[in-house]
């Protein structure tokens, strides 16, 4: 191994150049070939500033591309590293000049490589072959190793489940729900356990004799019972495991293995659901379910398409809303009466509206209105198809129709965190984001692993209030989510504007050019449902001052 390909330790990380990974506290995140050079090189130089220009020099050579290149490779690196731009520790800005590494850096011992090898490890951008088809697109997805479910309490008799937890005849059972994980030798398939955790979460939460939360170990609600799981595909085999926990003590009430005999997806989704509701039903005074409910499909190529679709809709890219796009169209024609496909396809055509992707703009929403529409006629019961049809209206401004298909949702789903954070957003577009704030708070009680749009909503009405220092924590944690966040990082930039700040300021301008090269602020405001004239002016002007056009 030559020197530039020595394994260095970097801060609280590990640095690999020979297989482009870096290793944080025991995940292993890939760099782009690009970005382990551009990191390489900072190594190199640790504690100097190394010019934008020398890096593009070094990296690129002959090759002539733009500052957005090399912006792009440094948020990659931060995103390896777990560091903030604003307040780093590991690479900083030098603005008007370039970057500079200062976490220290050494040669690492034997044992942080071997640390770095045998923890738990999420290669982000692996990709497997069919199962799947229906994995493409997993690589956007964090990927999860579920080695073993956490600890708890083993029951009494672990091969002999207790009864389930006994409350007054009357009250209503209190049901958490954990997410549900992927593992196996082609871990890309943590969207594939998302889509069963959410089927369980759906078919649960309609039923009146029970109150349905979402769990996590750092922040469990008030519960009697908890449910938890994991799918995993090996060598082109699909199982999955769960067990239903006794929130008070931990015992094990049920556990069960499950590996259906013809491996497709919607086979194993239909298999989880019957055993779950089958351990539940000895708690429940009422245990009917149906086999299928409104809304869901019995089509295995519908329900394979759908979640082809959903991963395709999470690249939030022009090429993935479009691959999103034909994709629920697709799992359409298998069951035109598909509710969730067609509130999947009223999200596409929202994106095309909002995101400036369609040449036609308002129809690309009258179409998301009437698909979201046509959901909600199919199964009127999913809270999933009011939360569409209330995100569609806000796009339109309508935001008391926005409300109230919300506030049906609520009452379908009291505790649906997603409801909560969009009526906060709405809150904020209609000009009261004092309102925002206690809405948001609740949507992240409700749902502590939040990703980064609630963070972004109270960062964004945090501003509006003339409270900086708060959204700039806010935003910052957005950004930590999700770093190519265009909306985050516009905001930042006004906060940093009002903050003094102005260096900091164009730094966020560079890094918008990275991830929507072009980009204007007549275009971003465009589509933009912030409907209080006074605020556009403040926020613009912010913009203006920070560099934007």
């Amino acid at each position: 191994m030559t020197g530039e390909d020595a394994i260095r330790q970097v801060g609280e990380c590990t640095v690999d150049p020979s297989t482009n990974e870096v290793t944080r506290d025991g995940e292993i995140l890939h760099l782009e070939p690009r970005s382990m050079e551009v990191l390489g090189l900072l190594i190199r130089r640790a504690g100097e500033v190394v010019s934008r220009e020398e890096l593009q020099d070094e990296v690129w050579g002959e090759v002539v591309v733009g500052d957005e290149s090399l912006t792009n490779a440094i948020i990659k690196i931060r995103r390896a590293f777990g560091d903030d731009a604003r307040n780093p520790r590991y690479v900083e800005t030098i603005p008007k000049r370039g970057y500079r590494l200062i976490a220290p850096v050494g040669l690492a011992t034997p044992s942080d490589a071997a640390a770095g090898a045998a923890g738990p490890s999420r290669r982000a951008g692996l990709r497997v072959p069919l199962i799947v088809a229906l994995m493409a697109g997993a690589a956007m997805l964090a990927i999860l190793v579920w080695t073993q479910f956490p600890t708890t309490k083993p029951s009494a008799s672990p091969t002999e489940p207790r009864a389930l937890h006994v409350h007054p005849p009357g009250d209503l059972l209190r049901v958490g729900v954990r997410s549900f994980q992927g593992f196996g030798d082609d871990v890309a398939n943590a969207y594939l356990a998302r889509g069963i955790e959410e089927t369980v979460i759906n078919r649960l939460s309609g039923r009146p004799d029970l109150v349905l939360m979402r769990a996590s170990d750092g922040a469990e609600p008030i519960v009697d019972l908890v449910i938890e799981g994991s799918v995993r595909a090996v060598d082109g085999a699909l199982s999955a495991s769960f067990r239903i926990l006794d929130a008070h003590d931990g015992a094990i009430l049920a556990s069960e293995e499950i590996a259906p005999p013809v491996h497709e997806p919607l086979a194993l989704e239909q298999e989880v659901e019957r055993k779950i509701l089958g351990a539940l039903a000895r708690d429940l005074e009422r245990a009917g379910l149906n086999q299928r409910a409104a809304g869901y499909t019995d089509s295995t190529d519908a329900f394979d398409l759908f979640l082809q679709a959903r991963a395709a809709l999470l690249l939030r890219t022009a090429d993935g809303n479009r691959r999103a796009r034909r994709l629920y169209r697709e799992s359409i024609s298998h069951d035109p009466r598909f509710a969730r496909a067609y509130g999947g396809l009223a999200l596409t055509l929202a994106a095309d509206y909002r995101n400036g992707w369609a040449e036609d703009p308002q129809s690309a929403l009258e179409d998301a209105l009437r698909m979201a529409q046509t959901a909600l006629q199919i199964a009127p019961d999913l809270p999933e198809q009011h939360w569409v049809v209330g995100y569609v209206r806000t796009q339109q401004r309508r935001f008391q129709e926005a409300t109230e298909a919300l506030t049906a949702a609520l009452r379908l789903q009291p505790e649906y965190a997603d409801a909560y954070a969009l009526l906060g957003g709405i809150a904020t577009y209609d000009g009261r984001p004092e309102e925002t704030v206690p809405l948001l708070r609740k949507a992240i009680r409700l749902r502590p692993q939040a990703g980064y749009l609630y963070y972004l909503l109270l960062g964004r009405a945090y501003y509006f209030m003339d409270q900086c220092d708060q959204a700039e924590i806010n935003l910052g944690e957005a950004l930590h989510r999700n770093a190519e966040s265009i909306e985050a990082h516009l905001y930042h930039a006004a906060c940093l504007v009002r903050s003094g700040h102005l260096d900091d300021a164009e730094w966020e301008r560079e890094e918008v050019s990275a991830v929507a090269p072009g980009l204007t602020l007549r275009e971003f405001f465009a589509s933009y449902p912030l409907n209080a004239a006074d605020r556009i002016r403040r926020l613009q002007a912010d913009l203006e001052t920070a560099g934007f056009r």
